[in-house]
């Protein structure tokens, strides 16, 4: 049986320490509220669409992980077109920001760039190479414990492989939107304003990527709480 929480350690897999913007400091990167937006972001995307360079670096350096995160869930948690997508999504939010409204959600905002970035990468690698996206297996999730026996390690192990090819065959914007409601916490009114959506449609939506997610995983012998 896979819990709820693996499903959300599997899916924040994009989230990497490395992957951070190195100048600001740890006490400006602490995480915003998800239930909006944070008034330091909004300072911050102010000042960053008059042109201030230091204060769109810090907005990025706060927004990294999450840039990264979402990037990565829609592109099936291939590791090198995830980050693809999200310098991509970096030099187009650079771009975007002085067309932000200042009364719109800048979350919804920034998220919706990364969409569109993600979406160009994945349709410039299918023009390219012609084939499906291989996906590797989820590298940062970890599910031993100091206590773990050779076979349940192995059977944890074999776990997340089940859990990696299920996901990878989710549809990329409802893998996306199951990242930004299970691991980003997005409520559903907050993910129908994003995506353009009524509510009844959003809910929709996760039920069905719930469903097809634990119909895929039964198939392979595990299924989700």
């Amino acid at each position: 049986m896979i819990s709820d929480e693996i499903l959300v350690r599997a899916m924040s897999t994009g989230k990497k320490e490395s992957g951070r913007l190195p100048s600001a400091s740890s006490q400006e990167a602490s995480a915003s509220g998800a239930a909006g937006d944070d008034l330091f972001d909004l300072e911050l995307a102010a000042e960053a669409s008059r042109g201030d360079k230091g204060a769109f670096e810090r907005l990025m350096w706060r927004w990294w992980d999450r840039i990264r995160g979402y990037c990565a869930a829609f592109v099936a948690f291939d590791p090198d077109l995830a980050e693809e997508a999200a310098q991509e999504s970096l030099i187009r939010i650079y771009k975007a920001l002085p067309r932000w409204r200042r009364d719109g959600s800048l979350g919804a905002y920034l998220y919706g760039i990364c969409r569109m970035a993600s979406v160009d990468v994945v349709r410039r690698l299918a023009r390219h190479h012609a084939h499906s996206i291989q996906v590797e297996a989820f590298e940062s999730l970890s599910l031993e414990s100091p206590h773990t026996t050779g076979e349940a390690h192995v059977l944890k192990e074999e776990a997340s492989r089940m859990l990696a090819a299920a996901m990878q065959k989710l549809d990329p914007e409802d893998r996306a939107m199951l990242y930004l409601h299970e691991v980003e916490g997005k409520g559903l009114a907050e993910l129908g304003a994003m995506y353009n959506l009524p509510l009844g449609t959003v809910k929709s939506r996760l039920f069905r990527a719930r469903e097809k997610l634990g119909t895929l995983l039964r198939e392979m012998g595990y299924e989700l709480d």
